[in-house]
């Protein structure tokens, strides 16, 4: 079997990152969401603001950056397969998982984003979307690696109806 390579681990740790950002991500949203808006109407039904619960984000965002930093730091296993070392194509991904074990550094950032687009006729889209970026070093002779990902998740997606117009007045040339 051949060494593990520098482009093994770096995927290795890649998939590590990715994993432990979708684990985060998903136990933090589990069960029982907040509601990251309200949508504000007037006394005939019209919408006239849409809400953003900052409080609930910023408690979220601070709930993932606190996993990620517990868990992206310190010694880490990551897992190669076996048929990977052997150099033979047919075996590549496949086998027992071969551990490997690095010593992480890392920093993660998150930020969200809210934007409106168009839906339709008199539609709009709100949408508030979560974004992680995480790096992540190791500084061993061996087994060096850096890793920069990054993760985005819509939180929040709202469709706004308004009135639709009974006519319409085409231009033509």
């Amino acid at each position: 079997m051949r060494t593990v390579t520098e482009e093994l681990t770096q995927e290795a740790a890649r998939g590590f990152v990715l994993g432990q950002i979708r684990e985060a991500i998903e136990t933090e949203l589990e069960g029982e969401l907040p509601s990251f808006v309200t949508v504000e109407r007037d006394g005939q039904g019209d919408i006239q603001a849409i809400r953003t619960h900052t409080e609930e984000l910023n408690a979220l965002r601070v709930r993932v950056l606190e996993r990620l930093e517990e868990r992206l730091n310190g010694n880490v296993t990551v897992t190669i397969p076996v048929g990977s070392l052997t150099g033979v194509a047919l075996f590549n991904g496949r086998g027992f998982p071969v551990p490997l074990k690095l010593r992480l550094e890392s920093s993660a950032d998150l930020d969200f984003s809210t934007e409106f687009t168009s839906a339709g006729i008199n539609q709009s889209c709100h949408r508030i979307t979560m974004t992680v970026r995480v790096q992540a070093y190791s500084h061993s002779q061996r087994f060096p690696v850096h890793v920069a990902e990054t993760s985005s998740t819509v939180l929040a997606e709202t469709v706004l109806v308004g009135n639709v117009p009974e006519t319409a007045v085409v231009k033509t040339g």
